[in-house]
Order: structure tokens, then C-alpha cells, then sequence
């Protein structure tokens, strides 16, 4: 009897949740495979690709064949180093290996982490101009063991489509949860600008569940399954230390830089200003020392970069300051189990977090998740913008985050309370009035506008964007 694959055995235990990414995957086998491109999903370790490749495989294709460069034999291995001249040959014997049959323009092959495999990537070009079958590439930075010195470097396919694929949303967990009523509710609300009355308390604790267990699959579908806030982060630990793994495996970056830059973004994000300074590592650290490793984690979806940009524009990079950022985390369910770091998970604890009980700094989990919400709409660019008094370098004015809607600048401010002051958002406002666009405030109030600016519900976030 054949094997189930993960997808497969998700599926049958009740552990499978549906991505909105999926539309992505449609329309390049739609419009991007026909012109001879791959599809690579590019993303953090356990954020789903393997498993959306296989749900998009059995749905979409008569067959298909998926090769795991993270176990792969060397016999297997040998057909991409040595078999790519007799391309008959090589698919004749994929297929017997895999026992899987391969139908012309109606198969897709699944190269699951292929940046493992060098030979394997430099062979993409050779497979899209044969064109019998679509190729798909799962990858994550996260997990590749830096090449050895001299070695020579290689580039990504140029016949390549890239699709990030993030954590789960808060949307995507109200669908799994069985709660599409309450995402319906919040579409109307937030589309007709109204309070959400005496949904809004049931609403904020769901959100408050999410936040917590955060967006990794199988932390959320144990949580769903279980009800235990305790098994869903014994699920975070565990990827939590398979990032810490795959640091010690670097040979390029040094191991300790990535260690102590990951173990300090939350205490970093706890500070006022919520920058990442070197020197709280070291105080003779220096940023091109460290520049390579903030690049690995940045480029491995871990850290999630925010540069302050000195004269906001609908073109920010031009003003970027790459020294002067903020690192947010990838998940921020993620960032919770970074924070605490307890010796085991108590199910007591972590329910006084969620239902509010316990003093926490709850502006960076805010702030984190807005970052993330940013992150999933496509804005992987993040920016701030900050002003100092010249003479006594007191911060005037700050905005948290900065987004280009319409070719305008909508200021975004995060507030973890429902006290609101406006004070920087107006001074932003009368100082670069041509370029603005309108206010959001996120906080954890309810629906309202209020002094021109819109007061969005942190949980209404995604649907209003």
C-alpha cells in the first residue's frame, strides 16, 4: 500500500488548513506554467509550504511526484548530476523510483527543499525548456548549511515565480476554527465603518486565543484539536528549536551573531522606541559584523525588518537607513514562546496571557502583529519615520508603521490601550499633507473615527487592508 503524505494524513485527522495563498498557486499553473516558468514558495521552516505543494498537487494534477532533497538518496540525487543529457531516460527513471506514472502537460514535480541540492536548482532551466511537466520548488533559507569556502555560488532561476507563504492569518484561523460567521461579520462591519456592538467582546477573545497560539499549522490544528494552550506550544518550542539548529549549522555566518540577535528581539521590542541596537548585544559590537547574520534571518523569514526612512515618500527606499530598524518577529505566537522561555508549558499561565491577567508589555506583541499583518499583504518593505529635536535628541514625532495606498502615505499608529492621543499623527499630517493619504489607528477599542483619523480594532486589521 502506498504512503500518505503528510497533506493526505493532515487531511484525514482533521489537521488541514486551507490557505489563501492557494489562489497564487491557481493562477500561475493558470498563466506563469504555460510560458514555461516554475513556482518556488519561499517561506519560514513549518509555515506549510510542503503541505499547500501537496494539497495544490492532488487537486490540480492527474499526478504528481515529490522528491524531499532533505532525504533523498544519492541514487536519486546521481539522476540530476549525471542523467539531464537523456531527459527520457531520467523522467523513466524518477517515476520507477517514486512508482509514480507521469502524464504529459498534466503532472507536476515537487522539488521539496531544493536549496539543499545545488545540481537540482542548476537543473530547473534544462526541465521548463523541456516543458513535459510543471515543476514547483519548496524552499526555505532557514535550513541550508552555508557553502564551503570557494565554493561556487549559484543564482536562482531567472524562469521563476516566487510566492511567500506566511503564517496563518487570523482570518484563516476563524475559517479552521469553524467561525467563518464571525470573519463574515467582521468584512460587514469593517466595510460600512460601524461598531461591532456586543460581538466585539467575543470577537477580541478569539483574537486574543490566536495571538497567542500564533500561526504556525500545527501549533493552530493541535490548538483547534485539543484546546490546549499548553500542546500548542510544545509544538512552538519545537520549531523554535529547529531554528536554533539550523544556526548552529551555519559556516558562513557566524552561529554565535545569529544566536544573539535572535535571542534579543524581544527584549529589544520591549524597549520604548522598539529599535534594534547592536550595542545591547555588545558595546563594541559593530553593524558589519553582524550585517551578514541580520541578512541570513531576514532572508530566512525570521526576522521581519522595519527601517526608519528620514523623508516619507511614496518611494521610502530612497531615504531608507538600513542601520536603523526595528526586527520584528515572523509570528507572533512565536515571539510569546521567545519571550517567556519557561522550562515547561502551564496551561494555567498561558490562559492568564490570553484573558489578559498577567502584566505584559502588550505594545510589541501589537506592533508585531501589525507588522505581520503588513508582511502577509505583500508589503515586505516595512517602514517608520521618526523626527528628534536637533539640539536635545527628544523623539517630536513617530509613526509606527508607513503604507503606500494609492500612491499616498497612510500613516499607521499602533496603540495597545484605549486611551488615543493624536499628537504625532496630526504634526505628520500638517507636515507632509500633499503626500498623506488617511490615518489608521489600530488599538483595541472598536470601530470609530475620530479626529480625521480611522480607529480600526487590532483584530479588523486584515479585512480593512
Amino acid at each position: 500500500m502506498e504512503r500518505k503524505d503528510e497533506y493526505e494524513i493532515a487531511l484525514e485527522y482533521g489537521h488541514y488548513i486551507e490557505r489563501d495563498v492557494y489562489s497564487k498557486l491557481l493562477k500561475w499553473k493558470k498563466e506563469d506554467a504555460r510560458d514555461h516558468k516554475c513556482l518556488f514558495l519561499q517561506g519560514a521552516r513549518r509555515v506549510g509550504k510542503s503541505a499547500l505543494a501537496l494539497e495544490f498537487a492532488h487537486k490540480e494534477y492527474k499526478s504528481f511526484l515529490k522528491i524531499s532533497f532533505d532525504s533523498a538518496s544519492e541514487e536519486t540525487k546521481d539522476l540530476f548530476r549525471n542523467s539531464l543529457e537523456d531527459l527520457d531516460g531520467f523522467y523513466d527513471q524518477l517515476s520507477i523510483r517514486y512508482n509514480k506514472k507521469l502524464y504529459e502537460g498534466e503532472s507536476l514535480i515537487i522539488l521539496d527543499e531544493i536549496q539543499l541540492f545545488k545540481p537540482a536548482r542548476q537543473a530547473i532551466k534544462t526541465l521548463l525548456l523541456d516543458g513535459r511537466y510543471d515543476i514547483l520548488e519548496t524552499g526555505s533559507l532557514a535550513s541550508i548549511v552555508k557553502k564551503e569556502e570557494n565554493d561556487e555560488e549559484y543564482l536562482l532561476p531567472s524562469e521563476e515565480v516566487r510566492i511567500e507563504v506566511n503564517p496563518i492569518t487570523f482570518k484563516e484561523y476563524l475559517q479552521a476554527a469553524g467561525r467563518q460567521d464571525v470573519s463574515d461579520y467582521i468584512a460587514k462591519c469593517i466595510a460600512a465603518k460601524k461598531s461591532f456592538g456586543a460581538a466585539y467582546q467575543t470577537i477580541y477573545r478569539l483574537f486574543r486565543e490566536y495571538l497567542l497560539v500564533g500561526g504556525m499549522p500545527k501549533a493552530v490544528s493541535t490548538f483547534l484539536k485539543t484546546g490546549s494552550f499548553a500542546k500548542a506550544e510544545k509544538e512552538k518550542d519545537g520549531i523554535l528549536a529547529l531554528y536554533a539548529d539550523d544556526f548552529k549549522r551555519q559556516k558562513n555566518v557566524n552561529p554565535g551573531y545569529l544566536t544573539s540577535i535572535y535571542n534579543l528581539i524581544p527584549s529589544e521590542l520591549s524597549n520604548h522606541d522598539k529599535r534594534f541596537k547592536l550595542a545591547h548585544i555588545n558595546k563594541n559590537a559593530r553593524a558589519r559584523e553582524y550585517g551578514s547574520a541580520f541578512d541570513w534571518l531576514i532572508n530566512a523569514d525570521i526576522v521581519n525588518p522595519c527601517y526608519n526612512t528620514s523623508d516619507p515618500s511614496p518611494l521610502p527606499n530612497l531615504t531608507k537607513s538600513g542601520e536603523d530598524l526595528k526586527a520584528y518577529f515572523i509570528d507572533t505566537g512565536l515571539l510569546y514562546s521567545l519571550s517567556f522561555m519557561r522550562p515547561e508549558e502551564d496551561e494555567q499561565f498561558l490562559k492568564s496571557v490570553v484573558y489578559d491577567k498577567l502584566h505584559v508589555n502588550e505594545g510589541m506583541f501589537m506592533e508585531n502583529y501589525v507588522a505581520q499583518v503588513l508582511r502577509t499583504k505583500g508589503y515586505t518593505d516595512l517602514f517608520f519615520y521618526e523626527k528628534r529635536d536637533k539640539n536635545t535628541r527628544k523623539t517630536v514625532m513617530e509613526i509606527d508603521f508607513l503604507m503606500i495606498r494609492n500612491r499616498k502615505i497612510t500613516p499607521i499608529e499602533v496603540k495597545s490601550s484605549l486611551a488615543l492621543h493624536f499628537g504625532s499623527l496630526k504634526k505628520f499630517k500638517a507636515t507632509f499633507q500633499a503626500r498623506i493619504g488617511e490615518g489608521i489607528v489600530v488599538y483595541e477599542g472598536d470601530v470609530k473615527k475620530d479626529d480625521d483619523f480611522l480607529c480600526v480594532p487590532i483584530f479588523a486589521l486584515d479585512w480593512y487592508l
